[in-house]
């Protein structure tokens, strides 16, 4: 035993009683969330924590909340997901976050005080490795989607990135001073949305990408935005005519194609006469999203991901989008 492993146990050890009878006494759901919080971090410190302060976020209260819920399933690894994604975006590495995620469960392995009639905290029934697995999925998605955002061309679809697209509709602005002309006047984003499941929307991305490309073919920029929307940054002489044609392109090519749970639709928006205001619109964009599914399968490997199962996709022009900057009408 490490001298890690006998500073966690004397950790647990001291404080079982005081967990068990705050937890068994009832006095109150805030003082119960206090402790265990105060025992994982306690644990996380035995373990080496390098850094104290860094250690508090929302996303523990939301894993502490779960736990004592008594749930094992998937409310307990949505929490776990949201709070690897809170390490990631702080800069905390992988391995002390699967560190904190074993202080945790040494934290409630000592603690299994009655939280009500046949009800007990939860990780310590819960599949260990599904556990690891969820915690380094959650970390990776978020760590390795910041880089992807830093780089001009996705490396799923092949296509242009956000980051590339906000490059190019600055200078559409820079333009549109220097000619004397407003942006939402001259051009407009058209979103193609793909209801798509998972892993699986990799192909339909690209295919996407491939018809828009044969619609705007005269160096239009062609970007992906969060998990399954295309853009097309596009002038607006003639945009309307030449949405409607994508929209039969995209259902004859997507018609039956795996991963594609819904129809694809395609819609006119507005663009903001500020960048700022560019970027709420791609932000909301990609927030319209339809959640992942409960589970994505690849041959002969299951992989779990959080969410709930994803229906039919929105998209086209008279469903609800990013609200239209004051500008004239698309032809």
């Amino acid at each position: 035993m490490t001298l890690a492993d006998e500073r966690t146990e004397d950790v647990a050890s001291s404080d079982d009683r005081a967990i068990g009878d705050t937890v068994s006494r009832r006095p109150g759901r805030g003082l119960a969330l206090e402790a265990l919080r105060e025992r994982w971090f306690a644990c996380s410190n035995a373990l080496g924590w390098s850094v104290v302060s860094e250690w508090p976020d929302p996303a523990v209260d939301e894993v502490c909340e779960a736990v004592l819920d008594g749930h094992t399933g998937p409310p307990l690894e949505q929490a776990l997901t949201h709070w690897a994604g809170a390490r990631a975006t702080a800069g905390i590495g992988l391995d002390e976050t699967l560190s904190d995620l074993a202080a945790l469960h040494t934290a409630v392995s000592g603690a299994l005080g009655e939280l009500g009639p046949r009800r007990r905290l939860a990780l310590p029934g819960a599949d260990g490795s599904r556990l690891v697995r969820v915690v380094s999925l959650g970390w990776t998605d978020v760590a390795c989607g910041d880089l992807s955002e830093t780089a001009a061309v996705d490396p799923l679809s092949g296509l242009a990135s956000s980051r590339y697209l906000l490059t190019r509709l600055a200078e559409v602005h820079r333009a549109a001073r220097a000619g004397g002309t407003r942006v939402p006047e001259t051009h407009a984003l058209v979103a193609i949305n793909l209801p798509v499941a998972g892993w699986s929307r990799v192909a339909p991305l690209t295919v996407a990408g491939d018809a828009a490309s044969v619609v705007f073919d005269a160096g239009e920029t062609i970007a992906v935005v969060g998990r399954s929307t295309v853009v097309v940054l596009a002038p607006r002489a003639g945009l309307a005519a030449r949405v409607r044609v994508l929209r039969g392109l995209l259902a004859r090519r997507l018609s039956g194609a795996s991963g594609v749970t819904g129809t694809p639709g395609a819609r006119i928006v507005a663009l903001p006469a500020t960048l700022d205001g560019v970027r709420d619109t791609l932000t909301r964009l990609r927030d319209a999203e339809p959640p992942l599914p409960r589970r994505d399968r690849i041959i002969g490997l299951d992989v779990p991901a959080m969410g709930t199962e994803s229906g039919a996709g929105a998209g086209d022009d008279d469903r609800p989008g990013p609200p239209e900057a004051p500008g004239p009408a698309p032809d």
